[in-house]
């Protein structure tokens, strides 16, 4: 699981849901992105960072550095 990505929407008060509409994609694309199951385009992860306004350097948190083994 992406912790950092799941921390970041709770921490946001959203549901996957309204984070996956941010992201530009379904629940179930977003809702597999956030526990591993897919890496997520990088147009994926662009549209993210631009919605949040997130620095480069905390996206690799976000993308990689909190993902635990399944």
């Amino acid at each position: 699981m992406r912790m950092g990505l799941k921390l970041f929407r709770v921490s946001k008060n959203l549901t996957q849901e309204e984070m996956a509409e941010k992201a530009g994609v379904t629940r179930a694309v977003y809702s597999n992105i956030e526990r591993a199951r897919n890496d997520g385009s990088p147009k994926f992860w662009e549209t993210l960072q631009k919605a949040f306004d997130i620095q480069d350097e905390h996206m690799y948190a976000l993308i990689k550095i909190m993902e635990v083994e399944k």
